[in-house]
């Protein structure tokens, strides 16, 4: 009786070994299968924002072209012609004609003065030496 039981636990071992094995390739079956749903949600998430985005150009796109159109339209003239009012010539800038002879009288003077006054110091300092 006693080979029989011992066979009985051996076999009920084996058992036991054979049904944690079956259990562990479900559990390995049921975790593949929710990793592959997850990458499918994922998948479908990202989906969804690239088409989000897509929309979110085409929207942009339309708003500049309807920009653009309306820039266009109010960048072209009056259909009519219009007369613009004659305005008087501007007065002359700078000094007239007289204002720079005069400068040029100066100027002249100035250098003749400037030279005679450094000759009378050279003339000063000739009899000394």
């Amino acid at each position: 009786m006693r080979g029989v039981r011992t066979a009985t636990a051996i076999l009920a071992a084996l058992a036991g070994c054979a049904a944690v094995s079956a259990f562990a390739q479900v559990d390995l079956r049921a975790v593949r299968q929710r990793n592959e749903i997850l990458q499918q949600q994922d998948i479908a998430r990202q989906n969804a924002l690239a088409a989000q985005r897509q929309a979110t150009a085409a929207q942009s796109r339309y708003e500049t072209q309807l920009t653009l159109r309306a820039l266009g339209e109010s960048a072209t003239g009056p259909a009519e012609p219009t007369l613009r009012p004659v305005q008087p010539a501007p007065p002359p800038r700078g000094p007239s004609a007289a204002d720079m002879t005069a400068d040029m009288e100066r100027l002249d003077r100035l250098t003749d003065q400037a030279l005679a006054a450094g000759n009378a110091r050279l003339r000063a300092i000739k009899p000394a030496s």
